[in-house]
């Protein structure tokens, strides 16, 4: 389980956003906000990423303190990522950071003072539209890679596998 955190901006307050992502499923697992990143706040998070994956998972990290120290006190396995994977991981940032952005300009917060549901709900829906955005491309590199034609629910084999 690859697990960062990132600063972000959401109408006039800034937070944290941690973000959980299972890169064999290819899914972005678990997205939650805070205030600030420390050890409760992480732990929190780690915590539920447990409580939707389980008690066997590996967190992967970019080697912040207070992930080691979370992971300790929640007797989890914790290793730090290569720069390959830490490249995937700030790719899938990005992704997410400017899908904030873009949704919080077209439609911002009427006051200063919103509510955390907007914010949870705006997390949810860029959620869901990574993911199947991951499941657009990875379906795209099967076809390309086998060289099948993708027409709606059953795919054709080209002429050059049968031979």
């Amino acid at each position: 389980m690859l697990v960062d955190d990132t600063r972000i901006r959401i109408g006039s307050r800034e937070g944290v956003l941690y973000i959980a992502f299972e890169p064999y499923l290819r899914r972005i697992v678990c997205m939650m906000t805070f205030d600030v990143a420390n050890i409760l706040t992480s732990m929190m998070f780690i915590k539920r990423v447990r409580a939707i994956c389980g008690s066997k998972i590996i967190i992967l990290t970019d080697g912040a303190p207070y992930y080691r120290a979370s992971c300790r006190i929640l007797n989890l396995r914790h290793g730090v990522y290569s720069l390959e994977v830490r490249n995937l991981m700030e790719r899938i940032i990005e992704y997410v950071k400017d899908r904030i952005k873009l949704f919080d300009n077209c439609i911002p917060c009427i006051n200063d003072e919103c509510d955390e549901e907007h914010a949870e709900m705006l997390l949810k829906s860029i959620m869901i539209m990574m993911n199947e955005w991951i499941n657009r491309r990875v379906k795209q590199r099967i076809h390309r890679k086998y060289n099948t034609h993708d027409k709606g629910d059953e795919t054709c084999l080209s002429l050059q596998d049968v031979n």
